[in-house]
């Protein structure tokens, strides 16, 4: 018999007082698919599930007599994890360690071995069947160096959740959870840049619907947070996903969980995709859905194996869930093969001009362990990358270890130099705050329409004004590029991190509301009906809500439809807001990290016009 502990830790998720933890389900499906199987079940003892980030020490203490600790490797536990697995041998030599996961290397794996001794087995891709035979080879004496076993053939597996696995974790802690759901496994795209594809191959299979209701309704009773759909793309499947989605929102209003629901939308989603979206994300509480590009540069989109959909497609998808006042985002990476920075610029402003107005995401280039582009587009495009300690990070408990996690970024290539790669994200940053976050959003779009300035000229005459600004605004401007060079060069500020770097900018613009106008206005010449257009359509923390406004040209109704004559008269609006908070600080928390879902934007409304 096998006294067995599993480790999957992870970040909490919040504040002290209000953090949440994610329940260990890929560890937890590669350890029950054999563990509860009938013909098994007597050669196990479960011992630990250690899902957040614990002492060390006291860790491998409580674990120092079990015959195998079972570990699921990412990269943001990865460090963690050696950590730990290298006390527990110290402790005790004759604990078997077995490592599994996406961190597993399937191209440089001889290497990993030479470099932890202390792992005795690797389980490269999908570890039901691997961990099995490791468990019938152990018992035979013969226990392997590396499994690699084929995929599922059949995915009506033992469920960690409908088995009552978790049952007695959720039940002894006092904190919330967070989870992931699989409706089916596999990718059918190659995208060099994700480990998607190479860990999971072509092939997408479904688990059996019945099974997911049942998760889905365990999710909700147990009263499960959020809830992230762990599938590569859903929505592939309309007519299925349309049935889930169903079951998940009749859970969710029936017990009130989960909080939030969340999706990798399918890559080259059609429009058949939107009714699913439009259901799920109804009442606001659910996240908005991804149209994700990496890149609109064609010869990019051809190197890293991503052949975006059909531009005028796009936007006839941006124009029909823009119609439906549906919430959405778009996903970059930088910088990407052959990216320049002038195709970066052209592709952002390309972005805009297809109906990209809500949100715009951008991410670093992260070489993930198993993705083709670490494998081998380093040298064919002369990555130079920098090594980030903190790159991922959450809440750690007081008495927890605070063990930072490393992350590889490329921060230069033969096409973009470091420099470039700054200015590029600067670039980015001002889209997503000025455009995005709609500090300029009225005048780019209306002059874009009226054929005044294209995206790309209003944006560059931005970014040059910003580069000079005297004010507050330009100030803050100069910090965030200091900032993200230190950060890069492992000398990051307190409190400064990758994915909130934008966020400080986005509270100088609302901290210094008038100044940031005067600012977009000096920059623009501009004044008069439009300028006022501009003002209120910035949410003005304080103000009362609904209000009326005057205005002598329709420039609202251009929000809606862009092909609507531009009209002069007279023009009163209702502007309302989607949401708002009751605390200074949470409500600019809330106006970076809720933007996808539409946190304080505007609502105009046409109440009464009188046209000359």
């Amino acid at each position: 018999m096998y006294k067995t502990s599993l480790v999957q830790p992870n970040f909490g998720q919040g504040y002290s007082d209000a953090v949440s933890y994610w329940l260990p389900h890929s560890v937890a499906c590669v350890y029950v698919y054999t563990a509860l199987d009938p013909n098994y079940a007597d050669q196990f003892i479960l011992n630990r599930i250690v899902y957040q980030r614990e002492n060390i020490t006291e860790c491998a203490l409580d674990m120092g007599f079990d015959d195998i600790v079972l570990f699921s490797n990412y990269m943001w536990n990865w460090q963690y994890n050696c950590a730990l697995a290298a006390e527990l041998k110290r402790i005790n030599p004759d604990v078997r360690i077995v490592f599994g996961g996406p961190q597993v290397s399937e191209w440089r794996l001889n290497e990993q071995i030479d470099q932890y001794p202390f792992v005795d087995t690797w389980i490269i891709s999908e570890g039901e069947l691997s961990f099995r035979s490791y468990i019938d080879d152990l018992t035979a004496g013969t226990p392997k160096t590396v499994y690699s076993a084929q995929r599922l053939e059949h995915l009506d597996t033992v469920s960690p959740y409908l088995s009552g696995f978790f049952d007695d974790l959720i039940a002894n802690s006092q904190h919330s959870w967070n989870t992931t759901l699989e409706t089916n496994r596999g990718c059918p795209f190659r995208c060099t840049f994700c480990d998607w594809g190479s860990l999971t191959y072509a092939k997408v299979k479904r688990f059996p619907e019945e099974r997911v209701y049942q998760e889905i309704e365990w999710i909700s009773r147990n009263k499960i947070d959020y809830v992230f759909i762990a599938d590569a793309n859903f929505g592939m499947y309309p007519e299925r996903d349309m049935l889930i989605a169903q079951c998940m929102t009749e859970n969710q209003q029936k017990y009130g969980y989960p909080e939030v629901w969340n999706a990798n939308w399918h890559k080259n989603s059609r429009q058949n995709v939107i009714p699913i979206v439009e259901h799920l994300t109804k009442g606001g509480k659910n996240r908005a859905m991804t149209l994700s590009v990496q890149s609109m540069t064609e010869g990019v989109q051809t190197a890293i194996e991503r052949k975006n959909m059909d531009i005028s497609h796009m936007q006839d998808m941006f124009d029909l869930i823009n119609s439906k006042g549906l919430a959405s985002y778009t996903e970059l990476i930088l910088p990407l093969p052959l990216e320049t920075a002038q195709s970066w610029r052209e592709g952002l402003a390309e972005v805009l001009r297809i109906g990209q107005h809500n949100s715009i995401e951008i991410w670093f280039h992260q070489l993930l362990e198993n993705a083709e582009s670490t494998k081998t587009h380093a040298e064919q495009y002369g990555f130079e990358s920098r090594e980030l300690s903190g790159y991922v990070g959450g809440y750690v408990a007081p008495d927890d270890a605070d063990i930072l996690e490393k992350t590889e970024v490329v921060v230069s290539t033969n096409t973009m130099t470091y420099k470039e790669f700054i200015d590029c994200w600067q670039y980015a940053s001002m889209i997503i705050n000025f455009h995005c976050g709609g500090w300029t959003q009225i005048l780019s779009r209306v002059w874009n329409i009226q054929g005044n300035t294209t995206y790309l000229e209003f944006y560059n005459k931005l970014y040059d004004a910003l580069e000079q600004d005297p004010s507050e605004i330009g100030a803050a401007w100069r910090q965030q590029r200091h900032d993200l060079d230190m950060f890069l060069n492992g000398n990051a500020p307190n409190g400064f991190g990758a994915h909130t770097f934008l966020w400080r900018l986005n509270k100088t613009l609302h901290e210094y509301f008038y100044v940031t106008h005067e600012f977009i206005n000096k920059t623009f010449d501009v004044s008069g009906s439009i300028a006022q257009a501009q003002f209120d359509f910035i949410h003005q923390y304080g103000n009362e809500y609904p209000k009326k406004v005057m205005l002598d040209t329709n420039y609202y109704e251009l929000l809606e439809n862009p092909s609507a004559e531009i009209t002069q008269g007279l023009f009163e609006y209702v502007i309302d807001i989607a949401n708002n908070s009751s605390d200074w600080n949470k409500h600019l928390d809330n106006l970076y990290f809720k933007r996808r879902m539409g946190y304080g934007k505007t609502i105009p409304t046409l109440f009464f016009s009188r046209t000359r």
